[in-house]
């Protein structure tokens, strides 16, 4: 069990390519693929039932309750993408980032 834990666990942090993964734990990448989609959902389901399965939802990472017991300062990293400008002005305006350059950005929590 105790390998079992270890082995989705680094792969949940350091997402490496399956074959390398599997390299790792002297698994073939079928069986590190097999492993992977075996050991993931019980993880996630074990996160949930324990309250401390990350939160996907921006809006309510404020009120999240790892964020009200102490828990380190939350952060959400953004990526900026090239988008077309809007031809409509009050898109335009929605959509304005402040930039010469017309961009949006994706945020993850």
């Amino acid at each position: 069990m105790e390998d079992k834990l270890l082995f989705i666990l680094v792969f949940q942090k350091t997402n490496p390519l399956q074959t390398m993964h599997g390299l790792q734990f002297e698994l073939s990448q079928p069986q590190t693929n097999y492993w992977i989609h075996r050991l993931l959902p019980v993880l996630q389901r074990a996160l949930a039932a324990l309250g401390m399965a990350p939160e996907r939802d921006a809006s309510r990472v404020a009120t999240s309750p790892l964020t009200r017991e102490g828990a380190p300062d939350s952060v959400i990293a953004g990526t900026e993408r090239r988008r077309q400008r809007p031809t409509n002005a009050v898109q335009q305006k929605e959509l304005y980032s402040g930039k010469n350059t017309h961009t949006r950005t994706k945020t993850w929590s």
